[in-house]
């Protein structure tokens, strides 16, 4: 193999005659030799051998290489060098061009509740006899499939096609924990959400609805940044499978379990954004009725202000000195009387 190829990439061969899965470092990947110039889309000549190259932050004078010796359409260095397309699929009939992500969520120390999705673009060319994936961080779950390979290289006999389904399967199950994490966070919505209502429209406490509704607010993003990624992938898993069933159905059974694998993603994220929709209605819900209760009490405590105020206004205005001879200790217990009938009315309407 070429020797600025060599000293990038790494990979693993599937060598099919013996059997065998050999994990190869950089120094040991010129082994795998590319038979011909003129059929990238069998270099090898055998297909049911295969290579796996793997490639970490590549620099435009290496992709370069890679499309020089595989004969990748101009469009496709394009897309590696700016590294900032969905997921998607493109038949160039030798080979597939196609995108995939794998996805983290941090929690942000400083802000509690807001969560950040980082993805992780997976560039990946797929021929007759191999497969280069491109990345720009490492991909433990890689690592990981290629030393599970090399104890057990029956299971990479069905060639790159089912390679290609196990690192989509791989990466699509890391998926699954972070939407429960997700799952978790909702789940404690509901009793914090009404709790919080009812400690405030008791206490008139409304420190904490804030927070509540921007951690709403940060877990919907959240979700739906996952969303732009998942649904698309599931695009790309469906046109996987038919094209498979197209041609004779060898890998149907493993993109179909790709699809449900996105399809379940997809639904658990439109599933929770409904919940979470839910709660943010009950959270607004909860904060109008919790103002109406103030309302109430303002109306209230103003209503049983007004009238001992318009007595005294209409009572001291016919007078330049107050004599108390005239009523004076009669209009202050009209409104001592109104006061207290006033305060009782409102306690048995629950106003106060």
């Amino acid at each position: 193999m070429d020797a600025k190829l060599a000293f990038v990439f790494q990979g693993i061969f599937y060598d099919a005659a013996k059997n065998t899965v050999e994990v190869m470092d950089r120094a040991e990947l010129h082994k795998v030799a590319l038979k011909s110039d003129h059929t990238p889309c069998h270099p090898l000549g055998d297909e049911h051998s295969f290579m796996w190259i793997d490639i970490t932050k590549p620099s435009d004078e290496k992709l370069k290489t890679l499309s020089d010796r595989f004969k990748l359409d101009p469009q496709i260095l394009e897309d590696l060098q700016e590294r900032e397309g969905r997921p998607k699929l493109h038949d160039y009939d030798e080979y597939l061009y196609l995108i995939f992500h794998a996805i983290t969520l941090d929690d942000d120390p400083d802000h509690p509740g807001k969560h950040e999705v980082n993805t992780h673009e997976i560039d990946c060319l797929v021929g007759g006899d191999w497969l280069v994936t491109i990345h720009d961080a490492p991909i433990p779950k890689f690592d990981t499939l290629a030393a599970r390979w090399k104890r057990r290289p029956e299971w990479m006999k069905n060639g790159a096609g089912n390679l290609l389904y196990e690192l989509m399967d791989s990466i699509l199950d890391d998926y699954f924990p972070i939407l429960d994490r997700l799952d978790e966070k909702i789940d404690s919505f509901e009793d914090r959400l009404y709790g919080a209502g009812e400690s405030a429209e008791e206490n008139g406490d409304d420190s904490g609805d804030g927070r509540l509704s921007s951690e709403i607010f940060a877990l919907k993003r959240a979700l739906l940044e996952i969303r732009h990624i998942a649904g698309p992938t599931r695009d790309v898993a469906n046109i996987l499978l038919r094209r498979d069933a197209e041609e004779g159905g060898k890998h149907f059974a493993a993109f179909q379990d790709l699809y449900d694998h996105a399809s379940r993603i997809v639904e658990n994220i439109d599933t929770y954004r409904d919940i979470l929709s839910g709660a943010l209605d009950a959270y607004l819900a909860i904060e109008s009725n919790r103002m109406n209760a103030v309302m109430k009490r303002l109306t209230a405590y103003s209503i049983i202000l007004l009238l001992p105020t318009l007595i005294a206004g209409i009572y001291g205005m016919n007078f330049d000195d107050l004599p108390k001879e005239h009523g004076f200790w009669g209009s202050l217990g009209a409104m001592g009387v109104i006061v207290m009938g006033l305060f009782a009315y409102f306690k048995w309407l629950k106003w106060l």
